[in-house]
Parts: C-alpha cells; sequence; structure tokens
C-alpha cells in the first residue's frame, strides 16, 4: 500500500503535496483531501481507456468469459462476448448471407463503442492539461 501511496504523490505536482504539508496535513490528509482530487480525472481517463481497451479484446475476453452461447440467469454463468462471436464466426458465414450481415453489424457497433470511451477519456485527459 505505501508503494500505491508513494505513486500518487508522485503523479501529481510536488507543490500541491507540499503547499498541503506546509498547512500542516498528515500524509493521509495529503493523500485524500489533495492528490486523490487532483488526480481524479486522470484516473478516470485511465480507467475508461482500460475498458476500451477491454472490448477489443477477443482472446483474453473469450477464455475468461467460457464462450457459452447462452444467456446467462445471473455473473457467474459463461457468456459469449461480440468480439469472440466475430472472431468464431466470421470464417464459417457465407459472404452476403445476412449472418454475415450480421456479424459486420456487431463489429460496427463495437467500432462505435470503443470510439465513444476513447474520446470520452481523451476529452478528459485533455480537461486536465487545460487547468
Amino acid at each position: 500500500m505505501t508503494s500505491i501511496c508513494e505513486d500518487a504523490l508522485k503523479a501529481v505536482p510536488d507543490r500541491y503535496r507540499e503547499a498541503a504539508e506546509a498547512l500542516g496535513a498528515t500524509r493521509w490528509q495529503v493523500i485524500y483531501k489533495t492528490v486523490l482530487p487532483a488526480a481524479k480525472n486522470g484516473l478516470l481517463g485511465g480507467v475508461l481507456l482500460g475498458v476500451g481497451r477491454g472490448f477489443g479484446e477477443t482472446m483474453a475476453v473469450l477464455m475468461a468469459t467460457g464462450h457459452a452461447i447462452n444467456i446467462p440467469g445471473s455473473v457467474f454463468d459463461s457468456v459469449r462476448a461480440l468480439t469472440a462471436t466475430i472472431a468464431a464466426e466470421l470464417g464459417e458465414t457465407a459472404v452476403g448471407s445476412p449472418h454475415y450481415q450480421a456479424l459486420f453489424t456487431i463489429g460496427i457497433f463495437l467500432f462505435t463503442i470503443t470510439f465513444i470511451i476513447n474520446l470520452s477519456a481523451d476529452l478528459i485527459v485533455r480537461g486536465i492539461r487545460k487547468s
């Protein structure tokens, strides 16, 4: 836990930490009241980029989710990710068939979602640089 706190202190400009310490804040007060609020946008941007990356993954998601073609009844049931569906079925589908078009529609949907997530993360990170 100490290394995480030290990394968080290094990510925010030193003047924030020094100002908080000069006002008499303890180490934990510096972290919770100064460092985390200052790093909030960067952390959110990183999480959004990670989620965007997760949408684009195929094999890791395929292995982690169980690759089952059923509607899950609970959080712990196996599922089939959209990227895995495209990867598994595109090679066996006749070109121009409705199934083929549905797979391309899934691809366009995944592209749109990933684009929106990455655009949101970029706007958040740019917001940090301007302030």
